[in-house]
């Protein structure tokens, strides 16, 4: 009766207008265990803050946290991460929510997780695995959702926006046509305007000025006033932009520079920036310079606010992700001393009672010392792990980041175009998050199998050797996806396998195809990667840092690594280590 009446008491507090938003007190959220669970679930649907994200952060590495409260702290985490316009952290969010779904077969959790993997790699201009997460997204929306119509066009808008990254602009009209027929169907007048508008811009883009009026068009036409503001400065944008290609100046200046104005009032900056890009080359075909001067000049302090905004965005992305690594090595090592004191108190414990029990319980206390050293064995390897992981942390994501900082550093000093550097400061910022990945997939317990290393193996392959222009084949002979396979077995195949993988992407010219094979044979388990680049006129080594890596990896697993030339043509390294 009590246990009942407390949950009552509890829903009460949460509806009453001081208890409206329980994630703005901490307090609320430092006491979730002590709440019932229909009441942490509650808690947890709540809004994510500045001031409670990283509490959030904490609750959801705590273990004794319920998986349901953990799966609704997760996904709300990487909201707040998306609207805080850090896409990493909310990719990190939404693969532990996706891993659970998977696991508890929840389709519907499923489908959302994928659907925002798709939304934050659009953000991080890193297109193939929004793709890829994206169609995840389309196959696993339940046919038993009310809403189904409302995800599957949101995936369709985050799979089109994916593919003009690519770009792959059929791809993309594709996606938009299927989402402007359901929109059609649920009667959403807003976003059938934008779907219509999104054509519209690929047909400029073609210079299929016809089709991209008519688009036009019944984009207004689908969508009277009063307009929500953001699609209204997109319609307008569009109208201007097509009429200073069709020629008429005057008309593209009387859309242009309203457009520019309401943009401007509303704080839209990207709205305005695309604005002035076509009313400076307008106001110069009439001849009004000064005008097109004085937008000019707004239109590079547009520019320059923008990219240093970005720069500091990223920069703050990066900090947090350093602070959330600090945390969680400072709750490793608190978890070590506690068991090093648990494990001293014991050991005086048992000492203390074989000196009353006298020589009756001697055997006894061998066995129990045995034990003891087998622990403190147990723990320091624990402990050389850590410190190794925190030696590729600092001697990976470190150099990188120092570099990202550097020419950061040298665009705000340079005059006055900053693209350049800005490609470069993206590339290593990539970098940077595809280390860290690496590097945590590499100590996750989950991916011990050899299911995990084969689908880490694919994803290298695409994001490697696809974009050099080779064909990939990757085979496995003698494996199941779900045998087991040791931590450190999995990460030496798996770094011996990405760096050969990525030599013969930069190294080997003339190859047109890469192949993998990963085969167990009774004990030994043996790696080849193997490319057809044409045979060099000397003997071909491609010695380095890189192979000597390779090779201490096969010594750490006992084994032996051969890599040369093959006779004929083409670059082969394989790895036999005991099974």
């Amino acid at each position: 009766m009590k246990k009942w009446l407390y949950c009552l008491v509890s829903v009460c507090m949460l509806a009453l207008p001081g208890w409206a938003a329980p994630l703005t007190r901490l307090d609320s959220l430092r006491q979730l265990g002590r709440w019932p669970l229909t009441v942490q679930l509650a808690v947890a649907t709540r809004r994510v803050t500045p001031a409670t994200a990283p509490l959030v952060g904490e609750l959801v590495r705590r273990p004794g946290v319920p998986r349901a409260v953990r799966a609704e702290l997760l996904a709300n985490l990487a909201g707040h991460y998306l609207h805080e316009n850090q896409p990493s952290l909310a990719i990190i969010q939404m693969l532990q929510t996706r891993r659970m779904a998977l696991a508890d077969h929840d389709s519907s959790r499923l489908s959302t997780a994928c659907e925002w993997l798709c939304y934050a790699y659009s953000l991080l201009k890193d297109p193939r695995p929004g793709l890829r997460y994206g169609q995840e997204a389309l196959r696993t929306v339940p046919a038993h959702d009310p809403d189904q119509a409302r995800r599957l066009t949101g995936i369709y808008f985050n799979l089109a926006d994916c593919a003009a990254l690519i770009p792959d602009y059929p791809l993309a009209a594709r996606y938009y046509r299927q989402a402007l027929s359901l929109t059609r169907q649920t009667q959403d007048s807003a976003n059938t305007a934008v779907a219509l508008a999104s054509l519209a811009t690929y047909a400029l883009r073609q210079q299929l000025l016809p089709q991209a009026a008519q688009l036009l068009d019944s984009a207004y036409a689908s969508y009277p006033p009063p307009r929500y503001l953001g699609v209204q400065l997109v319609l307008d944008l569009l109208r201007g932009t097509l009429a200073r290609q069709q020629g008429q100046y005057t008309a593209a200046v009387q859309w242009l520079e309203p457009t520019r104005a309401r943009a401007r009032q509303a704080r839209q900056l990207n709205d305005e920036l695309q604005a002035l890009k076509e009313l400076v080359p307008a106001l110069s075909q009439l001849g009004r310079y000064r005008e097109a001067l004085l937008h000019q000049q707004r239109l590079t302090v547009l520019r320059d606010s923008m990219f240093e905004e970005s720069s500091a965005r990223h920069a703050r992305e990066m900090h947090t992700l350093y602070q959330t690594q600090e945390k969680e090595q400072q709750l490793a090592r608190l978890r070590l001393r506690t068991q090093a004191r648990e494990t001293l108190l014991r050991q005086r414990t048992l000492l203390f009672v074989g000196v009353l029990v006298g020589v009756g319980l001697l055997v006894t206390l061998v066995i129990v010392r045995q034990r003891a050293r087998h622990i403190l064995a147990t723990t320091a390897e624990a402990l050389r792990m850590r410190n190794r992981i925190a030696a590729d942390l600092h001697d990976e994501v470190g150099t990188l980041l120092t570099r990202v900082s550097l020419q950061a550093e040298l665009l705000r000093q340079t005059q006055p175009a900053p693209q350049p550097a800005l490609d470069r400061l993206l590339t290593n910022s990539r970098a940077a998050a595809g280390t860290m990945r690496d590097i945590v997939w590499s100590i996750d317990a989950e991916a011990d199998t050899v299911g995990a290393l084969l689908d880490r193996m694919r994803d290298h392959l695409d994001q490697t050797a696809v974009p050099a222009g080779l064909e990939t084949h990757l085979e496995a002979s003698g494996l199941h996806d779900h045998d087991p396979i040791a931590p450190v077995m999995r990460q030496h195949l798996y770094l011996v396998f990405k760096e050969a993988v990525t030599n013969a992407a930069r190294h080997a010219r003339g190859a047109t195809q890469v192949q993998v094979k990963l085969e167990k044979t009774p004990g030994t388990l043996q790696l080849t990667v193997l490319d057809d680049a044409p045979a060099a006129p000397a003997p071909a080594t491609r010695s380095g840092m890189g192979l000597r890596n390779m090779r201490q990896r096969a010594e750490a697993l006992c084994g032996q690594l051969q890599a040369g030339p093959v006779p004929g043509g083409g670059f082969r390294v394989q790895l036999r280590v005991p099974a």
